[in-house]
C-alpha cells in the first residue's frame, strides 16, 4: 500500500576512481549519457504479507533498466526506466509480480545558484505495481493491490536580488488501486492537485528567511455505492522557518505552520500543526549523516469516507571505505497515521491510528565498471492502536549482484 510505506534516508552511491565506475555509452559530442545495468537478487522476506500471523518466502528478482542524462549549457535531462520481475518460492500465484516504471528530472537556470536570475525543476515519475494478497479472509489484511502511480511536479524560481527570491510551485498526484481480486474489501485510490508559493530572504549566508502558503484539492476513488457521499476535500496550508546552504558541507531547511483540512464537501475541519524538514551535513569527505521529515493530511486508502494525517521522520548515515569503493549505510525511519475524520457508517472499524518503524542496513561495493555487490537487511514493525490483531514485525535480508557498463 503505497500510504504504509516508510520514509527512508538514501545513501549515496559508491566512489572509487573514474575508471571503476560505470562509463555508460555517450552521444551527441558526450552530452548524453546512457547507463544500463542489470540487477539479480536473492531475498528472505519474513513477513511478506504484513500480518500479525507471519509466513516468510524466498523471493527471486530479476531489475533490468538504464539511467541517462543530458547536459547542456544551461540546462539538464535526466531520467531512469526500469522493470522488475521477482518470483516467490511458495506464494507466486498471489504475490509474483512484473512491474515497471519510469522518471523524468529536467532542470533550467538562467544564473549560478543563488545568483540574481531565474531557474525551473520539473519532474515527473510513474510505476505500476504488480502485486495482489495470498492470505484468506480470515487471517489477511488484504492490503495489497495493483496499483499505479503517477507524480508530476514543478518549481519555478526567481531571485531577484542576491537577497531577495520567490518561488511558484504545483503538483499532481495520481493513485489507483486494482480491486477485482474478490478476496477483500477495496482499496481506495486518491488524486491530488496542489499549488504553492514561498518568499525567501536570504539574511546572511547561513539563514535564509522563509515563508510559505499552498492550497491543495483531494478527490477519493470510490465505488459506485456512495452517491450521496462527496470525495471531494480541500486543505490550506501556511508555514514559516529557515533553510539555505550554509557551508559546502552543511545544508538545511526547516519549515513549520498550520493547516486546515476540510474533508468530504466541507462536512468535517481539521486544524493542525505541520512541519516539512531536510538537512545534509559532509561530516567528512567519507562520512555524510541526513535527515528527512514532514506531514500533511491525505485521504486514507483503506476506507471511503475517512482522511488521515501523515507524521514522518528518519535519518541516517553513509561512509566511505576500502579505497572509496564501499558504501555503508544505515537509517532509522517512523512514520504514524492518525485518523482525523471518520463517516461513521462508511468507516466503520477502520477508524485507528498507527505507528511504523524500521531500521536499514546496507553495503554496496563497486568490484570494477562492469560489476557491484549489494547487501540490504531492514527491520519493521508496525503498531495498531485498539486493533493488535493487526500488529507485526518484519525482517528482510537481500543479497544481490549488478550488471552494469
Amino acid at each position: 500500500m503505497a500510504a504504509v510505506a516508510g520514509l527512508a534516508v538514501s545513501a549515496v552511491a559508491a566512489g572509487g576512481s573514474e575508471a571503476d565506475k560505470p562509463q555508460g555509452f555517450r552521444f551527441f559530442n558526450q552530452h548524453l549519457t546512457i547507463k544500463p545495468y542489470v540487477a539479480v537478487s536473492y531475498t528472505y522476506d519474513s513477513n511478506f504479507d504484513t500480518t500479525h500471523k507471519a509466513e516468510g518466502d524466498s523471493i527471486f528478482c530479476l531489475n533490468p533498466g538504464a539511467d541517462f542524462i543530458w547536459l547542456a549549457d544551461r540546462w539538464s535531462l535526466a531520467g531512469t526506466i526500469w522493470y522488475r520481475w521477482n518470483s516467490y518460492a511458495k506464494n507466486n500465484g498471489n504475490m509474483g509480480e512484473n512491474s515497471y516504471g519510469e522518471s523524468l528530472t529536467y532542470k533550467w537556470a538562467t544564473s549560478k545558484s543563488n545568483e540574481k536570475g531565474w531557474s525551473l525543476l520539473l519532474g515527473e515519475r510513474y510505476s505500476f505495481i504488480n502485486q495482489s494478497d495470498g492470505l484468506d479472509t480470515r487471517s489477511g489484511r488484504g492490503i495489497w493491490r495493483d496499483r499505479q502511480n503517477l507524480d508530476v511536479n514543478g518549481v519555478l524560481e526567481r531571485r531577484f536580488t542576491e537577497r531577495w527570491h520567490a518561488d511558484l510551485m504545483a503538483q499532481y498526484t495520481w493513485l489507483d488501486y486494482k480491486n477485482d481480486t474478490g478476496k477483500y474489501a477495496p482499496m481506495y485510490g486518491w488524486s491530488e492537485w496542489a499549488v504553492g508559493a514561498e518568499l525567501g530572504y536570504a539574511a546572511s549566508s547561513w539563514t535564509d528567511l522563509l515563508l510559505a502558503g499552498g492550497y491543495a484539492d483531494y478527490t477519493q476513488k470510490r465505488g459506485s455505492g456512495y452517491k450521496n457521499y462527496s470525495n471531494d476535500s480541500h486543505v490550506w496550508s501556511v508555514q514559516g522557518g529557515l533553510a539555505t546552504r550554509a557551508t559546502e558541507k552543511i545544508s538545511y531547511r526547516i519549515l513549520t505552520g498550520v493547516s486546515w483540512l476540510e474533508y468530504g464537501g466541507y462536512a468535517n475541519t481539521d486544524v493542525g500543526w505541520i512541519y516539512s524538514l531536510s538537512g545534509n551535513w559532509r561530516i567528512t569527505r567519507q562520512l555524510q549523516w541526513s535527515v528527512l521529515g514532514s506531514s500533511y493530511y491525505q485521504p486514507s486508502e483503506r476506507s471511503v469516507g475517512q482522511a488521515v494525517k501523515v507524521y514522518a521522520l528518519s535519518t541516517g548515515l553513509s561512509y566511505l571505505t576500502l579505497g572509496d569503493k564501499m558504501t555503508l549505510s544505515g537509517n532509522i525511519a517512523w512514520r504514524r497515521e492518525e485518523n482525523v475524520y471518520s463517516d461513521r457508517y462508511l468507516a466503520y472499524g477502520n477508524d485507528y491510528d498507527e505507528d511504523f518503524m524500521s531500521v536499514r542496513l546496507g553495503a554496496d561495493y563497486t568490484l570494477n565498471r562492469w560489476m557491484s555487490l549489494f547487501a540490504n537487511f531492514i527491520w519493521e514493525e508496525n503498531w495498531c492502536e485498539s486493533h493488535s490483531n493487526y500488529d507485526y514485525h518484519r525482517f528482510r535480508g537481500t543479497l544481490g549482484v549488478r550488471f552494469h557498463y
